[in-house]
C-alpha cells in the first residue's frame, strides 16, 4: 500500500496510451506483413548479415549474450521485488494482465510456421537457461515488453530506458545464437501492443503536471503566482487554470503536457488519412516547439494591434510539460453570453478583430465563439491560439471565416450571420468560405451544435450564393 501520507494516485486513460497502442498496432502488422511477403529474402539476408560474428572472439559472444540475458533477469526480478514492497499492486495487476494477454498473441503468432536461417554466433558457456541458443523465447520476449510497457507509467524515465534498451538486447541476443528469424521482433511487437492495449483499457497514474509544478515553473522565469486554481473553461487541447499573482495581476495560465501532445498527434493523424484537404501544416516536432509557437502567434497578433491577453511568461513544468501564463480578463466567453446580448455592436466588433487578423495572413483556426471573449466593457478579445498559423493560405483564412459564420448563426441565425460576413470580407473569400461550410471542416463543438439544427448550414451557403449578386445589406442581429 501507499505511505499514509502519500496522495492517491488519480488514475486516468491517457492519449499517450492511445497514441502508443495505434503506433504499436501498426508496426505489429507491418512487421507481419513483411514477414509473410519477404520472408525467404530477409532471412537470408539477415543470415548473410550476421555471419560477420563468427570473426568475433567466443568470450566476447559469450559476454554479450550471457550478460545480456542476466541482466535482464536481475532487473525485472529486482523491479518485481521492489514493486512489492512498495505495494504497487495495482502496477503489479496491470503487468500480469498485459503479460498473459502478450502470452496469448505470441503463442498464437508463433504457431505460424516461419522459414529460419542459420545460426550466426553460439555459447560456449554453460550457465543453464542463460547459454541456451533459444532464449529467452518468443513468449519470453512478448511477456517482458508487454510486462514493461504496461508497468511504464509507474517508472522514472531513467529505469524505462535502461529495461528497453534490455529488452532490445534481449531480441539481439536470440537473433544471434537461433536460427535467424523473424518471431523475436514480432514477438516483442506484440508484447508492445498488448501492454499499450490494457494500459488504455485500465487506465494509469496521470502524468500531467501539477499545480504545484506549474506554480513553480512560472516563478522559476519570474512571474510570482501567488494563487491558481483550475478553470473550468472550454480549453480543448491544454489544463487551464486562473490565478494571480503577489501584485494582484489576474493571470490565465494553460499547461500543456505528453496528453495534450499525443492527443494533438492523433487528431493530425486522424486529418490525414481523411480524402479531404484541411491545409494542416506538419506537425512540430516537439511540445516544446508547439507551445513557443502559440506564444509567438499570440504576440504576433497582438503587435498587429488585435486585442487579444498579453503573453506573461513561458516555462517548465514537470514532467515534461510546458506553460503558457497571459494576463487574466473579467469576463467570458461569447459562448456563455445570452443570445439576446448579441447585438449587431458586438459582431461588428467580432468581424473587425477577424479582418485585423486577415490582414496580417493569420489564421486562427478554432474561431468559435469559445474563443472569442467579451469583457465587463463589452469589449471583445480574441483567445486561444493554440492550433494558429502565420503567414496562412487562403484556404486557412477562408476555413476562419466558415467557422465564425457557422458558430454565430447559432446565435443569430443564418441571415443576420450572412449579413455581417458580406460587410466585413472580401467577395473571393466569401467564395471560399462557402465551400468550408461542411461539417467535416468545421470544429467538432460548432459540428456538435448544428446536429441539433442540420438545416442551418444549407441556409449559410445559400446566403452567400444570393451574395454574389445581391447588393450589400446592411447588418441586423436577431435571435435564433
Amino acid at each position: 500500500m501507499n505511505p499514509p501520507d502519500a496522495p492517491a494516485e488519480r488514475i486516468e486513460r491517457s492519449p499517450a496510451d492511445v497514441l502508443r497502442l495505434v503506433v504499436a498496432a501498426i508496426t505489429l502488422v507491418l512487421a507481419l506483413l513483411l514477414g509473410w511477403w519477404f520472408e525467404d529474402e530477409l532471412v537470408a539476408f539477415g543470415t548473410e548479415l550476421l555471419q560477420g560474428f563468427d570473426a568475433v572472439p567466443q568470450w566476447i559472444v559469450d559476454v554479450v549474450v550471457i550478460g545480456t540475458r542476466l541482466l535482464a533477469v536481475v532487473v525485472l526480478a529486482g523491479g518485481l521485488v521492489a514493486a512489492v514492497i512498495r505495494g504497487r499492486w495495482r502496477m503489479l495487476v496491470t503487468a500480469c494482465v498485459a503479460v498473459g494477454l502478450a502470452v496469448a498473441m505470441a503463442a498464437v503468432l508463433d504457431a505460424i510456421d516461419r522459414e529460419e536461417g542459420g545460426t550466426s554466433a553460439s555459447v560456449s558457456s554453460e550457465l543453464g537457461p542463460f547459454s541456451n541458443e533459444g532464449f529467452p523465447g518468443a513468449l519470453g520476449l512478448a511477456a517482458a515488453a508487454a510486462a514493461l510497457t504496461a508497468a511504464a507509467p509507474w517508472l522514472s524515465r531513467r529505469w524505462r530506458r535502461l529495461a528497453w534498451v534490455l529488452v532490445a538486447g534481449l531480441v539481439v541476443s536470440r537473433m544471434l545464437t537461433a536460427p535467424v528469424s523473424f518471431d523475436g521482433p514480432i514477438a516483442a511487437f506484440a508484447g508492445w501492443l498488448c501492454g499499450a492495449a490494457v494500459l488504455v483499457a485500465l487506465g494509469a497514474p496521470s502524468r500531467r503536471p501539477t499545480p504545484d509544478a506549474v506554480v513553480g515553473g512560472l516563478r522559476a522565469v519570474g512571474l510570482d503566482v501567488a494563487q491558481l486554481e483550475p478553470a473550468s473553461v472550454d480549453a480543448r487541447g491544454s489544463t487551464p487554470y486562473f490565478g494571480a499573482t503577489t501584485d494582484g495581476t489576474r493571470l490565465f495560465v494553460k499547461c500543456l503536457g505528453r496528453d495534450e501532445r499525443s492527443a494533438d498527434l492523433l487528431f493530425r493523424l486522424y486529418r490525414a488519412v481523411q480524402p479531404r484537404t484541411f491545409g494542416d501544416e506538419r506537425p512540430f516536432e516537439s511540445l516544446r516547439r508547439a507551445v513557443e509557437h502559440e506564444a509567438l502567434v499570440a504576440l504576433a497578433a497582438a503587435s498587429s494591434g488585435v486585442r487579444t491577453p498579453r503573453v506573461l511568461a513561458f516555462a517548465n513544468a514537470e514532467p515534461n510539460g510546458y506553460v503558457l501564463a497571459y494576463e487574466g480578463i473579467g469576463g467570458r466567453s461569447l459562448d456563455k453570453v445570452p443570445a439576446d446580448h448579441v447585438d449587431d455592436e458586438l459582431l461588428t466588433s467580432v468581424w473587425r478583430l477577424v479582418g485585423q487578423l486577415r490582414e496580417r495572413r493569420i489564421a486562427h483556426r478554432d474561431l468559435r465563439l469559445a474563443n472569442i471573449f467579451l469583457d465587463d466593457a463589452r469589449t471583445v478579445w480574441l483567445i486561444d491560439f493554440g492550433f494558429s498559423e502565420l503567414a496562412a493560405s487562403d484556404l486557412l483564412l477562408a476555413n476562419d471565416v466558415a467557422e465564425l459564420l457557422a458558430s454565430s448563426s447559432l446565435v443569430v441565425g443564418a441571415q443576420a450571420a450572412v449579413a455581417h460576413a458580406r460587410a466585413h470580407v472580401d467577395p473571393a473569400t466569401l467564395a471560399r468560405a462557402r465551400a468550408r461550410l461542411r461539417p467535416w471542416a468545421l470544429s467538432g463543438a460548432t459540428r456538435t451544435a448544428l446536429a441539433q439544427r442540420p438545416a442551418l448550414l444549407d441556409e449559410l451557403r445559400d446566403g452567400l450564393a444570393s451574395a454574389a449578386t445581391a447588393p450589400a445589406a446592411a447588418p441586423s442581429a436577431s435571435g435564433a
